[in-house]
């Protein structure tokens, strides 16, 4: 168990030193397959700058480029921190901030996002 989470965290340092060296906007990173087709952003568009921004510490500048990113990262890392650390209270947090509901909610909150973001 124990080498899973080693390897998990090499591979997250290893992305981390990655982002925060290699400038996406000088670097060649994949294209957005859905902007490529229409010319039109999708909810993730920004998100590889957002995570350079983050990176060295420029929050505000992050959520220009895409306001669902540091909050989605906040709210999984939540998640991820409490399921692995305080598993006794889990279910209760799961069910309350994670369950269906909370999946519904974030759809939602996508998709109005993904038709904000192409009109205005």
């Amino acid at each position: 168990m124990k080498k899973k989470y080693a390897v998990w965290i090499l591979g997250g340092i290893f992305i981390i030193i990655l982002y925060g060296i290699v400038d996406p906007d000088k670097f060649v990173f994949p294209k957005c397959p859905f902007r490529v087709l229409t010319g039109l952003l999708c909810p993730g568009c920004g998100s590889q700058r957002a995570m350079h921004q983050v990176l060295h510490g420029h929050f505000l500048s992050s959520m220009k480029l895409n306001p669902l990113f540091l909050p989605g990262i906040v709210y999984a890392f939540v998640g991820a921190i409490i399921s692995n650390f305080f598993p006794g209270t889990w279910p209760e947090v799961r069910h309350s901030f994670y369950g269906l509901k909370a999946a519904y909610l974030a759809l939602i909150i996508v998709l109005v996002f993904w038709v904000g973001r192409n009109i205005f």
